[in-house]
């Protein structure tokens, strides 16, 4: 049987937050999932944020150059007719 109970870890020991019933001694599987905080989440946006800043300014870097600058007017460069 598998199921699902909110726990706390607590000075090294994992203490139940609700009933559970398993015989004394039984051997069990625990598998464990943090529970996610406001500021839990608000750090993985923050990280997110800088790196989204980051890939920008490469982006930038890489994008912004002379050989590509041919294609900055690309319509006239393939004489593209204007609509």
């Amino acid at each position: 049987m598998a199921r699902t109970i909110r726990a706390r870890f607590l000075h090294g020991v994992i203490e139940p937050l609700e009933k559970i019933e398993i015989p004394e001694g039984k051997e069990i599987t625990v598998t464990i999932f943090e529970t996610l905080t406001k500021e839990f989440i608000h750090e993985e946006e923050q990280r997110d944020r800088e790196w989204g800043n980051l890939a920008m300014s490469s982006f930038a870097v890489d994008w912004d150059n002379e050989k590509d600058a041919i294609y900055d007017n690309w319509k006239e460069h393939y004489h593209v007719q204007k609509r």
